[in-house]
This record gives C-alpha cells, structure tokens and sequence, in this order.
C-alpha cells in the first residue's frame, strides 16, 4: 500500500511540473487547497515572525505573514520542478552565481567544502542548479513518514550523489576529507550536546557547532550558500566564512548574523515554517 501511495504523489509531483507557473500560482482553487494544507504552519511562521519582529507594529508583521504563505504556494512549484525537471529545463532558467570561484578553487586543491545554507523557500531548486556546476552531497534530517522520506529522496537525488544521515558524522568527515562539496543547514533547533545557546534577531535559540567542529576536524573550506527569486531571476552567492572559526560561541553568533543579514533582504522567503525556538520558548507555539 504504501508503494502505491508513493507512486501517486511522485505522479501528481511530475504533473504539476508541467503545469505554467503563473497558472499554479494564481489558480485560486490550488491556492485554496494550499492555504488549507498550511494554517498549521501559518500558526508557526506567525509565532517566529512575531517573536523575531516584535519591534514592528502587527500591521507589518501581519503582512509578512501573508506574503510568506503567498510565497510558499510559488516555492512549492519551483522545488517541485528541481525534483522533477530535465536537466535541459534547469539550465533553460534564467539564474546568475556570484562566488562560483570559490568552488572552482576548491575542486581544483581537492579540498572539501562545508557549504552552509539557510532554509530559505527554494532549497530544492537551489541546490538542483547548483548541481549543473559541482557534484554536492547534503546532510539531511530524515523525515519521520517514510512515505515523504522516499519522495523527498527521489527528487533530492536529482541534485545530490547522495544524502547523509545527520547522524553519520563519520561519513561526512571521511566526504570532506577526500575533497566533496556537502550542503549543510544549521538554522534550525536540533535540540542535542552539539548544540549552544545564542542569539537569532535578539531572540535566545539553540545554534548547532557541528559545522565548527567539522571544520576544524577536517580543515575543510567553509562557505555560506545563499539564494534568492528575483523579478524573472534567480540568484545564488557563495561567500569565504572561514573568518568565524575563532570558537564555537563566536561561530554561533555571526552564522546568526549571517542568516539574519540575508533574511533582511527578502524576509518572505525565508522558512518561517519551522520551530526554531522549540528549546527556549516552547510556549510562542502553543
């Protein structure tokens, strides 16, 4: 039974691939169906928005709120085609790298790369234009239903050589050491020992140091990955991040720093969705 079920949603996946964009977007049944699909998690990116802009007037915050579910319904088609698209159709969109070089060098010294990202919207999609220039690996959080673990594997295949149990520590400093590319995302609660308490706009959270220690195991490249949709664009930056090593504490507060900076440009389109403050305000969600 379960195969079947996941046949079917990888099915319905590849249909809305080849549905227009501006179609799935402004159909308003699909946005209905969506909308309902997210009023928990709307409930989740309230919590985070307020809690993180609580110096902004409710007008504000309630209109990011708004834009991020908008923006979701448009992410949710775009990561949909990461997983499902020709290669051909990936490298027909319109996209621009700043920082490839820093890649480039890399591959060149065969050195590994730590390359960090925050969960913006467009991971999927991120991730699968990358792939068109480097090989990558990804660390990954297995999701507890296996039918959406198998899913989300199939389509992140189409970007990664493979995908790394958070758990597998030693896979992934053995990946590094012989001088592959791992996309790593370290913005969220992990709620473990590797984890410390810092700040994220103001707010206390737990930030992970796996990659600081990594880093220092491995001595491996440590860069930042961002991304963005712009108007008929996308934009991807890789950025030298190595200057934050000096202890976990000072890891931990630029990293924030980092991600904050980047929210800042596009707050939309950052992903509000998860419970970064699970281990020190538990209660914003209730």
């Amino acid at each position: 039974m379960n195969n079947i079920i996941v046949y079917l949603i990888i099915f319905l996946t590849r249909l809305i691939s080849i549905i227009p964009r501006n179609f799935f977007i402004n159909n308003f049944f699909i946005k209905k169906i969506f909308e309902i699909g997210l009023k928990k998690r709307r409930k989740i990116i309230s919590a985070n928005i307020n809690h993180c802009f609580s110096d902004k007037d409710s007008k504000w915050r309630d209109k990011l709120v708004k834009d991020t579910c908008d923006e979701s319904i448009g992410a949710i088609f775009d990561n949909n085609l990461a997983w499902n698209a020709t290669t051909k159709k990936i490298k027909s969109l319109d996209y621009k790298i700043r920082g490839i070089e820093l890649l480039d060098e890399a591959k060149k010294n065969n050195r590994g790369v730590l390359l960090l990202f925050r969960h913006n919207l467009y991971i999927e999609l991120s991730a699968r234009i990358l792939s068109l220039h480097h090989e990558l690996h990804a660390m990954e959080r297995p999701n507890n239903s296996k039918i959406i673990q198998r899913v989300q594997e199939k389509g992140r295949l189409k970007s990664v050589e493979n995908l790394i149990p958070n758990s597998d520590i030693n896979n992934l400093i053995e990946l590094l050491r012989n001088g592959k590319i791992i996309l790593y995302g370290p913005d969220q609660d992990y709620r473990n020992k590797r984890s410390i308490v810092s700040t994220f706009f103001g707010q206390k959270c737990l930030t992970t140091t796996v990659p600081f220690s990594i880093t220092k195991i491995t001595n491996c490249n440590l860069f930042y990955f961002d991304f963005f949709r712009n108007e008929g664009c996308y934009e991807l930056i890789i950025s030298d991040i190595s200057s934050t090593l000096d202890s976990k504490e000072f890891f931990a507060k630029k990293l924030n720093e980092k991600i904050e900076e980047s929210i800042l440009k596009k707050p939309q389109q950052y992903l509000w969705h998860h419970r970064r403050f699970k281990s020190q305000k538990p209660e914003i969600y209730d």
